[in-house]
């Protein structure tokens, strides 16, 4: 079932975070990483200061834009217990599609956060970071459902370490797929769209390895 259109004031507000990404970027690129300023940014996207900061807490947040995060809901607890469909790589992909449904989906700011981090490399060491504390968070949700399924794994801390950090970094490849497939479309897809194939795939995979 396709998930619901937003409202008018979530319409607004992903509106009001897309125009301070974009006028940060844009600023990076037309004068430089040193030109960015909150004052700047908030002008440029007919914005309070006040108000940026209700979105972003730093320009340089601004810049990398939104970090995918897991839910701190339902969805997870309903992970850590064995859902929703009791198998642990399809669960997953249903959790990182809950994540990444509140990511900005717009192919030009794609490009132009790309241009920036590559001429910032201290810009593209803090997204890598954010990736690893991403990648950690899994890990840990990962942990905590094989500790409930699997009490004999649960007695070997240094299995279980392994096998969620495993679990964790093939989740995060399902999603990298996934962001270079949907960014290198043309069509009219989105980001979760590719993420649930990429996932689908990724089951086919293993289903006829086990064969």
């Amino acid at each position: 079932m396709p998930d619901a259109e937003p409202g008018l004031r979530e319409r607004k507000r992903r509106a009001t975070r897309r125009a301070i990404q974009a006028a940060a970027l844009r600023i990076a690129i037309e004068d430089g990483l040193g030109a960015v300023t909150v004052d700047e940014i908030s002008r440029r996207a007919d914005v309070s200061p006040r108000t940026f900061f209700n979105y972003f807490p730093s320009k340089e947040q601004a810049i990398l834009g939104d970090d995918p995060e897991l839910p701190d809901d339902a969805a997870l607890q309903e992970f850590v217990d064995g859902g929703p469909g009791g198998d642990l790589l399809s669960d997953l992909g249903a959790l990182l599609v809950h994540s990444t449904q509140e990511l900005i989906e717009e192919r030009g700011l794609i490009e132009e956060r790309q241009q920036v981090l590559r001429a910032n490399p201290e810009l593209f060491s803090r997204r890598m970071e954010s990736m690893k504390e991403f990648q950690a968070e899994i890990q840990a949700a990962v942990t905590r459902r094989l500790e409930r399924e699997d009490p004999e794994l649960a007695a070997d801390p240094d299995a279980l370490r392994r096998r969620a950090r495993l679990a964790s970094i093939v989740a995060l490849g399902a999603l990298r797929h996934a962001w270079w497939e949907w960014s290198g479309s043309e069509g009219g897809s989105h980001l979760v769209d590719e993420l649930r194939r990429s996932f689908a795939e990724l089951g086919v995979l293993v289903s006829r390895s086990l064969v």
